[in-house]
């Protein structure tokens, strides 16, 4: 079979494209680190990396969301450990004001303190997280939850503390099939959240007509009693009247308002705790599988240096061969043996 001079240059042409070809694909692997350069240099392997990529960032999400949900009741927690830290010194301040040797003068500075820490409650209540959301006002989390003033438009009846929100309670997607909630509401149906509002008692239009938020008013009342200027209007219960002479015992029911606000905080604080706690769980597992995630990935995808770096070195030498020998083919020629 005969050969011809150009056939032989366009094999060697091919072979020495071919050589460069590969060397760029291993420096360009080099380069970049990757084994696989485009999804068609492995469709398999690249299949796989997309999967895992995929499920890697739904996982960051999943770790997002419990850190906001871990910012979000560390906050809530905080807030409401204040509260109880406030009704505390109330209670204190209760108990004081059932002294009877008492001045009429003694009693309004305890009675103004009592209404400068009430005040600081509603503050508590108003609180507001990192995004200027509110913490404890349902899904309405752009409206402060507790106002004072005319709950009904009705101008007979009179002001009273009463709860803006709503009864939902906020949630966060936490895992594939774990939603956890992140808010307290401050009402529920038929009376209870956290301010013990009957949301039931909510009724749209113009104007709206709200329900009282009534740990508040209670409180106020009972403060209201010891007070010597605002005592004589004030009404309390009647199991807080004296039976023979329906003297009104205002520190008894101080006490039993505070008391009743605190134990309504403790079961909330307990459910922030235990999800606290969960959240810690599901975020180690989140963490570990994002790293099995990167790990499976790695394999797939990172570049083995000590072989590239070999078959790099390899196919240099073999490019370099191959230049040499063509160089040496191409100059034959029968004249250079006449």
């Amino acid at each position: 079979m005969r050969i011809s001079t150009s056939q032989i240059f366009d094999r060697n042409i091919a072979a020495l494209q071919n050589n460069q070809t590969q060397l760029a694909q291993t420096q360009l692997q080099v380069a970049t680190g990757r084994k696989m350069l485009r999804p068609s240099d492995d469709p398999v392997r690249a299949a796989r990396s997309l999967e895992l990529q995929q499920s890697q960032s739904v996982n960051k999400q999943f770790i997002a969301n419990i850190g906001y949900a871990k910012d979000q009741l560390a906050l809530t927690d905080a807030r409401l450990s204040t509260m109880t830290d406030t009704l505390q010194y109330m209670r204190q301040k209760f108990i004081q004001a059932g002294n009877g040797g008492l001045s009429a003068q003694d009693k309004a500075a305890i009675a103004s303190d009592l209404r400068s820490q009430l005040d600081n409650l509603v503050a508590l209540a108003n609180s507001k997280d990192g995004q200027g959301e509110y913490l404890f006002a349902g899904y309405k989390n752009d409206t402060p939850p507790i106002v004072f003033g005319d709950h009904d438009g009705d101008p007979d009846t009179p002001d009273l503390y009463y709860y803006q929100g709503d009864a939902g309670t906020r949630q966060m997607q936490v895992g594939p099939e774990r939603q956890m909630d992140i808010g307290i509401p401050g009402s529920a149906a038929g009376g209870g959240g956290l301010f013990e509002a009957d949301q039931s008692l909510y009724t749209p239009g113009t104007p709206a007509t709200y329900p009282p938020a009534e740990f508040f008013n209670r409180l106020k009342t009972a403060i209201d009693a010891i007070d010597p200027a605002t005592s004589a209007t004030t009404t309390l219960p009647l199991e807080y009247l004296d039976p023979d002479t329906g003297a009104p015992d205002p520190t008894s029911y101080g006490l039993d308002m505070v008391d009743a606000f605190m134990e309504r905080i403790a079961v909330y604080q307990s459910k922030v705790g235990s999800q606290r706690a969960e959240l810690d769980s599901l975020d180690y597992a989140g963490q570990t599988l994002d790293l099995h995630y990167a790990t499976a990935r790695s394999r797939i995808e990172d570049l083995d240096y000590n072989e590239a770096l070999s078959r790099l070195a390899q196919q240099q030498l073999v490019l370099q061969a191959a230049q040499q020998s063509f160089v040496r083919v191409a100059n034959l020629s029968l004249f250079q043996y006449l």
